[in-house]
Formats: structure tokens, sequence, C-alpha cells
């Protein structure tokens, strides 16, 4: 009974969807350089990076839409390396929906079912169940022409998940919506993976809908990925000037590693910053640089000159010119301004030290 109870937990705590040494290459082109990815069930995953990185062709080798070069992909302890999409245990809804045009919502989300042979009552009853789910119950009969984008991109997720994956995969599923129908659909999005605590991978360009939505970020450049963790992990400590860039907006100030200090361009000296000597960078965010009095207390303060300033509601964004002749972004909360700034004034700006990150310029 022990051994039992012992086999459960490794079954529980091992991921759902394991990729070993997953390649593809398109002729002379590698598009996905050898990755290794563990998911595990319930996770929100985005793969996120720039066009071209090879995201949209990491998540079709996962649903076996493209065959890998070189390595290995197990769904549920299971190899589907060598599978067609239809043999694995996922479902996968496309960037243009891929609604048939002649069928009613119902008709559309039923298909697979009734391919697969699913019993007349079984197939209705699943069919209203995942209706109700995505809210198109009084839409339900109508030809999918008459949707709207978000209606249609709901209507694309019921026929996915009323197959009941174990992975459901989406290829940029909000990228042909206007940003207001884009913030409601993630809203939708979280909630329908609440409900039904299902495993989503999905793609994305957009940082924000990336941080906004997953409980686990991969980021890839050129085939790799290149950090992988949950949204803040991501944010607050990205591990290269292309992550801390590409998430977010980043301050990047160049320096140097020296019998562990660290000289900015700018003229400050860092103590205490622990790695190899070299060429490096800091990295602080925008909302952590703070505009200074003479009496503030902070780890790190320099001083520059206004040479932008953009009132944003919530709070002002200033773009400072440092003496090293780089530019350094804060935006500070409106309500935090005791005073206005205007363009060519000089002012004292700093941090907290356990805000900036120091890497290796690379």
């Amino acid at each position: 009974m022990v051994n039992d109870r012992g086999n459960q937990l490794n079954q529980k705590d091992s991921p759902l969807v394991r990729l070993r040494d997953l390649s593809k290459s398109f002729g002379r082109v590698e598009a996905v350089k050898s990755i290794n990815l563990d998911i595990k069930s319930r996770d929100f995953l985005a793969i996120l990076g720039p066009s071209g990185c090879g995201k949209t062709t990491l998540l079709r080798l996962i649903g076996g839409f493209a065959e890998p070069s070189n390595g290995t992909i197990e769904i549920g302890g299971n190899d589907v390396t060598r599978l067609g999409p239809e043999r694995r245990p996922t479902n996968m809804v496309f960037q243009g929906y891929g609604l048939f045009p002649h069928m009613t919502v119902r008709e559309n989300i039923a298909y697979g079912l009734k391919i697969q042979k699913v019993s007349q009552s079984e197939r209705e009853q699943r069919v209203d169940d995942v209706i109700g789910l995505v809210r198109l119950e009084e839409l339900a009969d109508r030809g999918t022409g008459e949707l709207s984008g978000g209606q249609q991109q709901r209507a694309a997720l019921a026929r996915a998940i009323v197959m009941r994956p174990q992975v459901l995969l989406l290829d940029e599923p909000l990228a042909a919506l206007d940003l207001k129908l884009r913030q409601a659909m993630q809203e939708e999005l979280r909630r329908i993976h609440n409900e039904i605590g299902g495993t989503f991978v999905f793609v994305t360009h957009d940082q924000g809908e990336a941080l906004a939505l997953s409980n686990r970020i991969a980021v890839m450049d050129e085939g790799n990925i290149v950090q992988e963790g949950g949204p803040e992990d991501i944010y607050a400590s990205p591990e290269s000037r292309f992550v801390s860039t590409f998430i977010g907006e980043a301050n990047i100030l160049s320096g140097r590693r020296q019998n562990s200090v660290v000289t900015l361009a700018a003229g400050l000296d860092l103590p205490s910053s622990s790695g190899p000597d070299g060429a490096v960078i800091l990295v602080i965010r925008p909302e952590a640089v703070q505009i200074l009095s003479d009496n503030s207390q902070v780890d790190v303060r320099t001083e520059g000159t206004i040479v932008d300033k953009v009132y944003l509601g919530a709070y002002v964004r200033f773009q400072i010119q440092l003496s090293s002749d780089e530019f350094i972004t804060a935006n500070v909360p409106t309500l935090n301004l005791s005073k206005e700034y205007f363009s060519g004034d000089r002012i004292a700006v700093g941090w907290a030290g356990k805000d900036h990150r120091i890497l290796m310029d690379s």
C-alpha cells in the first residue's frame, strides 16, 4: 500500500507534457533548437517571443501538426512523437478560428464528437455544457457568420474543449481582436481555465497578454527557450538583456565589473556584485526609479537632465539624460510628485539596490 501511494504521488507530481531535445529544421533553418520543457497538469503556459522565434512551430510539434527532426514528446507518460494530431490527447485552437461557415455554432461544436461517433444523448449533453461554459446559449443556433470576432473565438474554444483534451493548444488566439475585446477575452480564458481545471498552452508575441493570463512563461528567441518561470520571476529577475527588454520596459545602463565592484559608465560604483569580471549591464524597471529630494534615502543615486516628460494619468513618464549620454526612464506615480518638473531641469534620481539586476553583457 505504501508503494502504491508513492507511485500515485510520483504520477501526480510528474509533468503532463515532457519535451526532450526537441528540434525542428526546415532545410538549413533550425526553427526549434533542442528544447527541453516540462508542462504540468493545470498549467496555463505562455510560449512568448517575437515573430519568427519558433514558438508556433513548437506548438505545432506538441499538437502533432509538424514532425520533429529530433527529440521526443511525451503526454501523460506516453510517447506521442510519431503520432498524428488525431491520435494525441490534445486539441488546437488556430488563430483563424477554423469554424465551418455552413454550420451553426452548435453544429460546429458537435462536429468532432460526431466524427468520434459519440452517442447523440451524450453529444447533446456535452455540447450544451460547453455552450454554457463559453456563454453562447443565445447564439447556439446561429450561423458562425453572424457572430462577432469575440463570439467566434468562444465558439472555437468550445469546439476544442468539448473534446476534453488533456492539453488545449492555442495559437495567438486573441491576435485578431481589438484591444477592448482582447482584454475581455483574457478574462474569459482565465475563467474557463479555472472552471475546467485544464492544461492550456498558448502562443503569443504580446508580453502583456502572457503576464495577464499565464502561471508560467517560456520566453523564446531564435529557436531556443531562453528563460522559463512564473510571470513574477520573469519580470522581476530577467536573466538576459533580451528577456529584460522583451518582457515589459527596462532601463539598461552599461558598466564593468572588477573585483566584485561594478562601475557604471554614468560614474557610479556599485559594490558587492558577485560574478566574473568583464562588461556588464544594469537593468532597472522604470517604475522602480524615483525622483529624489535632498534627504531621500536610496541605495543608488545619480543625476541627470530631463529631456522629455509625458503625463499618463496615474503616472508621469520622465526621460532623463545621464552624464554618460545614456537615458533612463522613470515612471513616477502622479500622487508622489511634490512639485512640477520641466524639460531641461537638472534632477537627482535613484532606486533601491534590490530593484536592479546586474547581468553579463553578452
